[in-house]
């Protein structure tokens, strides 16, 4: 008997140990799905470098959301502990860009995906140079559940005299707005500041790269009336001259590079610049003929048509239109807004508007002055017509009756007393 009872036994503590070790798989997968629900990854194309003294770089850091959930991830750089007096910033990508301590990713592309820039500038002069630096990028969900960090290493190499001489001898060109945004046709305009580093005085010569069709001219920075295309410069010695580039107005929207350059001798340099055009916007309004004279009559309904054009480069939005009438005057046009107005360069012909208007019965016959306003997010224009009204024509047939009847009677009392 005490054979079965621990057999039983041990068949029940078989059976109880199987199904807690299902049990435990069971969890597990569960776990596992749960941290595929929610998951981001943060990573560099790069994490091992190797920087001069006094050189610089941007490195692209992108936030990744691998999940299935919205996160919202909170970013803190932590320098390395020895890299006193270096310029770090994490920030947007873009130039001049911001610093970022939050992104917010979706699901889907491309907002799954925030691409930052890890700004680090090695100071000119490091008095004791250890064998490697670690900057940490460490990134965290704003509920703390998920946790990630990124170390970039950095080693750092002193310049040698060959490079400093090398430095010394060259010319310098930097500029505080390297891109400018302007319209098509509209002058842009860069302050260029040109350095001789070089151990003599030099004339310098400008020469400037740009779209074809665009004019450019250089001047020095306070006499924009003066037109130059070399200056001399001391040695060590600064000059800040302003470059004056202008896009034809022809010059569809979109972002163009250009390129100063400055040379002395066997010495040259370039300065990449940036123009970015956002396009002319000219609104325009006209009928068939070239006429805005308008017949109408008291109490009666009549459509008019009249034309819609962009002269400009760009398209113009949300165009829509409000009319001016006289009191009790109702005015409708069909369509009554335009989406999108692209150029007439585009488009190859211009918009049709049927424009209704209603005259009340009791207007008085005669001229009326109708002003049509245009307008869209970029411009805006106006037309006025000048609107005549006369009275339908049974009322005129009316009053000829009436004037008939008048005269009749007139002549008949003129001959009844002639009688007499």
């Amino acid at each position: 008997m005490n054979q079965k009872i621990k057999g039983f036994v041990c068949f029940i503590l078989i059976i109880t140990a199987l199904f807690l070790l299902n049990s435990f798989s069971c969890l597990a997968q569960v776990n596992q799905i749960t941290t595929k629900e929610r998951d981001f990854l943060i990573y560099s194309e790069f994490s091992d470098l190797v920087l001069e003294e006094g050189a610089s770089t941007d490195l692209e850091v992108k936030i990744i959301n691998t999940g299935n959930q919205q996160e919202d991830i909170r970013l803190s750089l932590i320098p390395d502990p020895d890299a006193r007096d270096w310029d770090i910033i994490l920030r947007n990508k873009s130039y001049k860009g911001y610093k970022v301590r939050q992104v917010n990713l979706l699901t889907r592309e491309p907002d799954d995906v925030k691409t930052l820039n890890l700004h680090i500038e090695v100071p000119e002069k490091i008095e004791q140079i250890k064998e490697e630096y670690i900057f940490t990028i460490e990134a965290e969900t704003v509920d703390g559940q998920i946790k990630r960090a990124l170390d970039i290493m950095l080693s750092i190499t002193e310049k040698t005299e060959k490079d400093i001489e090398e430095e010394t001898n060259e010319i310098l060109l930097s500029t505080k707005y390297p891109s400018v945004e302007s319209h098509s046709g509209k002058a842009m305009k860069y302050e260029i500041e040109v350095k001789n580093e070089t151990e003599e005085d030099q004339i310098m010569n400008f020469a400037v790269d740009i779209p074809q069709g665009w004019k450019a001219s250089i001047s020095p920075r306070w006499r924009e009336e003066e037109k130059i295309s070399a200056i001399k410069i001391n040695k060590g010695v600064s000059e800040t001259i302003l470059l004056t580039v202008t896009p034809p107005f022809s010059a569809e929207k979109d972002e163009y590079s250009l390129k100063f350059i400055a040379q002395a001798g066997e010495l040259q340099k370039s300065l990449d610049l940036d123009a970015v055009v956002t396009g002319t916007y000219t609104l325009n309004l006209g009928t068939e003929t070239g006429n805005l004279k308008l017949s109408a009559i008291a109490g009666e309904e009549k459509e008019y048509y009249f034309y819609i054009w962009n002269e400009g480069s760009a398209s113009i939005d949300n165009v829509s239109f409000i009319s001016s009438a006289p009191e009790g005057w109702e005015v409708r046009f069909n369509p009554d807004k335009i989406e999108e107005l692209p150029s007439l360069a585009q488009s190859q012909k211009p918009e049709k508007v049927t424009m209704t208007i209603n005259v009340p019965q009791n207007t008085v016959p005669g001229d009326y002055m109708l002003a049509v306003n245009a307008s869209g997010t970029q411009d805006m224009k106006k037309i006025d017509f000048r609107t005549s009204v006369n009275v339908p024509t049974k009322w005129g047939w009316i009053g000829i009756a009436i004037i008939v009847i008048i005269l009749a009677i007139l002549i008949g009392i003129f001959v009844k007393l002639r009688r007499r």
